[in-house]
């Protein structure tokens, strides 16, 4: 019965990690002042030979696409002074998997967040004595080694993002439509790699960021119950 409680403990603090991580992720890239700011920086759009106010609106669409709150990525908008559908028929596809990424990121969300709330009930139910002991340990013993190998794989992403980037895309995508061209595809002019490099290291700091001040919390609040203990 301990070995299950302690695997219970253990996780639940997966399940909290992997909410945190991917909320993360979503609220980061789903940021609409964050492209407009890349933009600039970037020179994106002189590169799109568009103007502020439509390619936003173009951005604002694809992003509600990846959260599946649009349909297609059919659209038009003026470029150059001439209006013509945005994205072709490579970059929909694309875009098309890229979406599904963040559906199984969802699914994996909703899944953790269930098995959370079930695991913290059969604590109670089993009536686990010093059940908050077994959830601080396993939350700090979790989260630590997750800030250990994050910090660690960032480290070795930095060193060369863009083998990094092309490893990533060899993993998640099944085929090679996410090689595109800079002559025939605006996807690759809107977010070129320097975006994807500042957003990676965006995100990274905001999970280590969270992740370091829940394992200080859990560690200091930890020490104080078993200081009134003793």
């Amino acid at each position: 019965m301990n070995h299950m409680k302690r695997i219970l403990g253990i996780g639940i603090a997966l399940c909290l990690q992997i909410i945190i991580v991917l909320t993360c992720v979503e609220k980061m890239t789903f940021h609409l002042p964050y492209y407009e700011d890349q933009y600039f920086k970037n020179q994106v759009f002189d590169a799109v030979e568009m103007e502020p106010k439509e390619l936003l609106f173009v951005t604002q669409e694809m992003l509600l696409y990846l959260q599946d709150k649009r349909e297609t990525l059919d659209m038009k908008a003026q470029v150059n002074g001439v209006e013509k559908e945005f994205f072709n028929e490579k970059e929909k596809q694309h875009m098309k998997d890229v979406k599904n990424l963040f559906l199984v990121g969802y699914q994996i969300r909703r899944f953790s967040s269930i098995l959370l709330v079930f695991s913290l009930l059969l604590l109670l139910l089993w009536q686990v004595p010093k059940w908050n002991d077994l959830l601080l340990k396993s939350i700090q013993w979790v989260t630590g080694s997750l800030l250990i190998s994050i910090f660690v794989i960032s480290l070795i992403i930095m060193m060369d993002f863009s083998r990094s980037f092309t490893i990533f895309h060899q993993i998640f995508f099944t085929n090679d439509l996410w090689l595109l061209d800079y002559e025939t595809d605006w996807l690759i002019r809107m977010v070129p790699e320097p975006f994807f490099y500042d957003i990676s290291v965006k995100i990274g700091t905001w999970i280590l960021f969270i992740l370091g001040l829940q394992w200080i919390l859990t560690t200091f609040y930890f020490r104080k119950i078993t200081r009134r203990r003793s």
